[in-house]
């Protein structure tokens, strides 16, 4: 079934409305006919079967909204935009909560590196890969933050350090709900010891070093199998 997408809060059972238009433009490029039926999103956990009626409107059906799934943060090294592009897509097709990127020392000379103007394009690419992957929610992209807005923001809980020179997560262990993964180089010896002291586990999840957005998409599957076990926390 096609999936469009529909601003937030705007699904209301046995409606007519209008689609924004560059859902227009992608069901016309994709020949719909009228009646086609459609999957409606709003990537805030609402979703509508519904069916299309040309001319840029939508027949809404049945509406159903689904609660937010536990909250999995990823913050990650933002020192290339088009990498943590995929990211964000990525992370919507894991049910990823929230994704931040994160200022570190070895990132702030960085050309590529996100910046506060990239963010909305970068919420852009994780609504339009919930279309692909029917998820009902798109992880929310913040705002970049240092390392320590990151701690301050996630007290307590279950938090991970991706570290090449970790042990593996435990398995039966309890899913996170931050991740933090260091950019090209890692963390600083001076970051890895802020993290330390404040609690944060490092894992080692994979056998070779893993680019910032391997680590990361690695890291969330791993906490979905814990998540699906029943290892939460």
């Amino acid at each position: 079934m096609i999936a469009v997408l529909v601003d937030s809060g705007s699904l209301i059972p046995e409606t007519t409305q209008l689609l924004p238009h560059n859902e227009i433009q992608h069901l016309k490029v994709r020949r719909v006919t009228i009646d086609t039926p459609l999957l409606l999103l709003d990537g805030h956990g609402a979703r509508a079967d519904g069916y299309w009626k040309g001319g840029g409107e939508v027949r809404v059906r049945a509406v159903t909204q689904v609660p937010r799934p536990a909250a999995l943060t990823l913050a990650v090294g933002a020192g290339d935009r088009d990498r943590f592009g995929w990211l964000a897509e990525k992370a919507a097709e894991l049910g990823v909560s929230d994704v931040i990127p994160l200022e570190t020392e070895r990132t702030a000379g960085v050309s590529t590196r996100i910046r506060a103007g990239n963010v909305e394009r970068l919420q852009r690419r994780a609504l339009e890969a919930i279309k692909q992957s029917h998820a009902v929610w798109a992880p929310v992209v913040h705002l970049p933050h240092t390392l320590p807005e990151v701690l301050a923001r996630h007290v307590g809980g279950i938090r991970w350090l991706a570290d090449l020179n970790a042990e593996p997560p435990r398995l039966d262990g309890p899913a996170p709900d931050l991740v933090i993964v260091g950019p090209e180089g890692g963390m600083t010896a001076a970051e890895r010891q802020m993290l330390l002291h404040s609690g944060v586990l490092p894992v080692r999840l994979g056998h070779h070093v893993l680019r910032f957005e391997t680590a990361a998409m690695a890291a969330a599957a791993i906490a979905f199998h814990l998540r699906e076990a029943g290892h939460n926390v």
